[in-house]
């Protein structure tokens, strides 16, 4: 992927949310216990990308205190770049209580009312940092509060300017709403702001209005956008781009739990259209990309948590190894 112009330092910077993830981890009697595990989508896939070997950066605002720390050291434990997290002196950190049903599939409900990343202010954004990334990764949480949302809006522009991409995961959350409409305009804001999304198929029908899958892609389609990918979980994704259109199937593994396995399909992604040319990307190798994303994700369900154990190329070449593809 060519971004002339550009001295990059790093390969992808991602901004946004950085959380607390409370994932089930058995009883103890009547009650149920957790274990804390750093997440958060933008998080997850800046660790993703360092962890296949790529340099990655993170802009957020954590919290004061442990759960602030755990973030951090995760991150810098993975490969990241963390001198852009600032810290909160009073906002506490976001939390995700995490539910799993008999299939490992994850449900959050999350506390974010004042919390650290939803008070980042465009004044803290290491500008410098953008400029030298080849690709600037968002989300649509941080367009949920005034204040993040216009540090995300100036991160973007500076991006623009050096001529760097842009990538998003709408990333939903109902549960984080009170006004579902509200909710609906940030995803589309960062559908219609990025050169490459990746959108889950109930992200893409509910942004769209519409429930047939090209119809839905068309309806949110604009200019700027190069790639998008529309994944279905274990039934594996359809990637979209202006001249065609590749169908992947996904992966048989043993689901431990899905925490992180659309951020672990976002940094493959991301990283492999970082390795080609996007004005000769073809089917064939659009199809290659595509496949060893859905197998980093499938890797990560059979993992427990996310920003943690975001998988390396060695475990999602092994999948493909004894995976054979289908005809």
């Amino acid at each position: 992927m060519s971004n002339d112009g550009i001295s990059s330092r790093f390969d992808v910077t991602a901004l946004g949310e950085l959380v607390i993830d409370m994932i089930p981890a058995g009883r103890s009697g009547a009650d149920a216990l957790y274990a804390a595990r750093p997440g958060g989508a933008p998080g997850n896939v800046a660790a993703g990308i360092a962890r296949l070997g790529l340099r990655a950066a993170m802009v957020s605002r954590v919290g004061p205190g442990h759960l602030g720390n755990v973030l951090i050291e995760t991150l810098k434990g993975a490969g990241v770049e963390t001198r852009a997290i600032s810290r909160a002196e009073v906002d506490t950190t976001a939390l995700a209580v995490v539910s799993l049903d008999s299939r490992g599939d994850r449900d959050f409900a999350l506390y974010r009312e004042g919390c650290a990343d939803s008070r980042m202010a465009a004044d803290v954004i290491d500008r410098d940092l953008i400029r030298t990334s080849r690709v600037l990764h968002v989300g649509s949480l941080t367009l949920g509060t005034p204040v993040s949302a216009e540090a995300q809006r100036q991160a973007i522009a500076v991006a623009r300017d050096a001529g760097a991409l842009i990538s998003a995961d709408p990333n939903l959350r109902p549960a984080v709403w009170h006004d579902p409409n509200a909710m609906l305009a940030t995803g589309r804001e960062a559908v219609a702001s990025a050169d490459i999304v990746k959108i889950s198929d109930e992200e893409l029908f509910a942004l769209s209005g519409l429930d047939e899958p090209g119809d839905a892609v068309r309806a949110l389609w604009h200019p700027r956008l190069k790639v998008m990918a529309v994944t279905r979980g274990a039934d594996g994704a359809e990637l979209f781009t202006p001249d065609f259109t590749v169908a992947v199937p996904g992966f048989v593994v043993g689901v431990v739990d899905t925490v992180g396995c659309g951020d672990a399909f976002m940094a493959s992604l991301i990283a492999g259209l970082l390795a080609t040319d996007l004005s000769r990307l073809d089917a064939p190798s659009l199809a290659a990309i595509g496949r060893r994303a859905c197998a980093a994700g499938a890797v990560m369900a059979t993992i427990s948590g996310a920003m943690g154990a975001m998988p390396e190329r060695a475990a999602i070449d092994a999948l493909l190894a004894n995976t054979p593809e289908t005809p």
